[in-house]
C-alpha cells in the first residue's frame, strides 16, 4: 500500500502488536517516532472499550488539527488510521490540538476498541 510506505517499520510493528493483544483483551500501551519532529502514542484507557491516539510534534505553528500541518502530515496520519482500521479500529475523524507541554504540541483523539 502506498501510504503505508510512509511509516516506519517499527511504528507498523508497535500498531501491530496493539492489535493481536487487542484481541485477547490486554492491549499495551505503544508508539513511535513518525519523523523526526513526529511521534505518536496509543494509550489504552483500561476499560478496554476505547484508547487515546496522541501525536506529539514540534513545529512553529498549531493549527487546530493535525491534519492542517500539510499533505505530508496529513499521509502519514491516514497512514496510521488505515493501519488501526486493519485491526477493527475506527480512528476520529480529527486530530484536535490539545496543549503544548516543553515546546511539543499534543494532538488527541479518541477511538474506540472492537
Amino acid at each position: 500500500m502506498r501510504v503505508m510506505n510512509h511509516l516506519p517499520d517499527d511504528v507498523l510493528d508497535a500498531i501491530d502488536t496493539f492489535g493481536e493483544r487487542l484481541l485477547v483483551g490486554a492491549p499495551p500501551r505503544v508508539g513511535g517516532r513518525l519523523r523526526q519532529d513526529l511521534r505518536m502514542q496509543i494509550v489504552p484507557d483500561g476499560d478496554g472499550e476505547t484508547a487515546l491516539v496522541r501525536y506529539e510534534t514540534e513545529h512553529t505553528q498549531t493549527p487546530p488539527v493535525l491534519r492542517d500541518r500539510g499533505s505530508f502530515i496529513a499521509t502519514i496520519v491516514d497512514g496510521v488510521d488505515e493501519r488501526l482500521r486493519s485491526w477493527g479500529v475506527e480512528p476520529p475523524d480529527v486530530y484536535e490540538y490539545t496543549g503544548t507541554v516543553e515546546n511539543t504540541h499534543r494532538y488527541e483523539g479518541r477511538v474506540g476498541l472492537p
